[in-house]
């Protein structure tokens, strides 16, 4: 699936809390109470140590979306490990007796890990860590209290104190490679539902927090073997409404058996 470069896109995008964002830093906070219970994940970049959406909060969201989109077409996200792609091509793996190709993998995978990739295939998706512009950031302490879930009021010795981003632009930024043209379909249909609202980023997201929107969406695309004599490829930055133009008439689907093909996948 990788061994042939065929196409790359570099998707960048700016992050923008429309509301309050919580995403946890794992850190144990209990031995200093001027500390919040909660702190959200910090981490250093350019010299300086600041809060930063992780690339993997970034990646699950859109995992999760895309699930759904897809029909959740994989049960990945089932608590059932024996549900999952995984689990499938390893039961197909031992019968096989470990000789099952990769090609064989892939194919038996859903559309959702054709994408993100599972514990057999290579995701062909990375997902960078996204970083604040600068002075954009405020940071305050919420109070939230647990809720008894017979009596329905405010339950005892169950406050917490979370840190959250209440405003700030992060800087994004997505690359896939060897893609196919629905997979960019359907990423773009993750950007409309996070502007929307049907989509959320971090934890206590049943209180309201979460809220996102993406801007300044461009897309850098490359195709190899398709540029002039000299060159290594061609290259083109386009517009989120460039590409939804270009990927008017593809569908979500993928119509290959066994080795991966990109026939007609060119977008430039």
């Amino acid at each position: 699936m990788f061994r042939e470069l065929v196409n790359e896109c570099k998707i960048k995008f700016v992050l923008k809390a429309e509301g309050p964002v919580l995403i946890r830093s794992g850190e144990n906070m209990d031995l200093d109470p001027m500390l919040p219970s909660v702190k959200f994940v910090r981490s250093f970049h350019n010299n300086d140590y600041n809060v930063v959406i992780p690339g993997s909060s970034i990646k699950g969201v859109f995992r999760s979306r895309v699930e759904k989109l897809l029909n959740g077409s994989c049960k990945i996200v089932s608590k059932n490990y024996y549900d999952s792609c995984s689990s499938k091509i390893g039961n197909l793996d031992r019968n096989n007796k470990y000789t099952m190709k990769v090609e064989d993998k892939y194919k038996e995978s859903c559309n959702a890990c054709k994408l993100f990739g599972n514990m057999s295939i290579k995701s062909r998706i990375e997902f960078k860590d996204a970083y604040p512009e600068k002075d954009t950031v405020k940071l305050a302490n919420r109070y939230n209290v647990g809720i008894d879930r017979v009596t329905g009021a405010a339950k005892d010795s169950a406050l917490f104190e979370p840190e959250v981003l209440e405003a700030g632009t992060f800087e994004a930024e997505i690359i896939i490679k060897n893609f196919f043209l629905w997979q960019l379909k359907v990423l773009i249909q993750v950007f409309e539902d996070i502007n929307e609202g049907y989509v959320t980023f971090g934890g206590v997201t049943s209180r309201g927090f979460g809220r996102m929107s993406a801007n300044s969406i461009t897309f850098s695309v490359r195709e190899y073997g398709a540029a002039e004599p000299g060159q290594f490829y061609k290259e083109k930055i386009m517009s989120k409404d460039e590409i939804e133009e270009k990927l008017k008439s593809v569908t979500f689907s993928e119509n290959e058996t066994g080795k991966v093909k990109f026939n007609n996948e060119h977008i430039l």
